[in-house]
């Protein structure tokens, strides 16, 4: 009884873990895109 409710719990942490990490790596891409966008709206302004 006490292993089946250890791997259980393990299961649900192991879950919960990999769904973090999932929105974890959209939120970096994210962050990169936007930095990428202002990067390259600083590099066409016009000079002036």
């Amino acid at each position: 009884m006490y292993i089946g409710i250890t791997s259980r719990r393990y299961k649900a942490v192991k879950e919960v873990g990999k769904i973090k990490m999932s929105v974890g790596v959209v939120a970096y891409y994210q962050r990169m895109q936007i930095c990428q966008a202002e990067y390259f709206r600083q590099l066409l302004k016009p000079v002036t």
